[in-house]
């Protein structure tokens, strides 16, 4: 299956735009592959993941956990461990497994609907 960027689904959250491209409702059943686009002095919401995720940046730099990350550098982010996405302009692309869940700072948990 081929999925263009153009076809990827966009999905908007807290002024941040995700786009799925390998996830379980385009064919992937085991990793979860989108990019985000972090606005100009993105403030993400600090989460956890219930996965490891591997965010590459294609465009741009972005902080995550305290790291300073520009265009060809990686941040591997361990499961349950809080962070943030915070910067840009950037695109970042983010691999993870299939079945991911967020847990908000207040405690609510979420599926986000870029990873199914």
């Amino acid at each position: 299956m081929l999925v263009t960027g153009d076809s990827a689904e966009l999905h908007e959250f807290g002024g941040f735009e995700f786009r799925s491209l390998a996830v379980p409702s385009r064919g992937s059943s085991e990793i979860a592959l989108w990019t985000v686009d972090v606005p100009e002095g993105g403030d993400g919401t600090p989460h956890r993941a219930s996965k490891e995720e591997v965010f590459y940046v294609l465009s741009g730099s972005v902080t995550i956990q305290g790291h300073h990350a520009g265009v060809g550098d990686a941040v591997v982010v361990p499961p349950n461990t809080e962070l943030a996405l915070t910067g840009g302009p950037a695109r970042v692309l983010v691999a993870t497994s299939v079945g991911i869940q967020g847990t908000l700072a207040d405690g609510q948990t979420i599926t986000p609907p870029w990873s199914v």
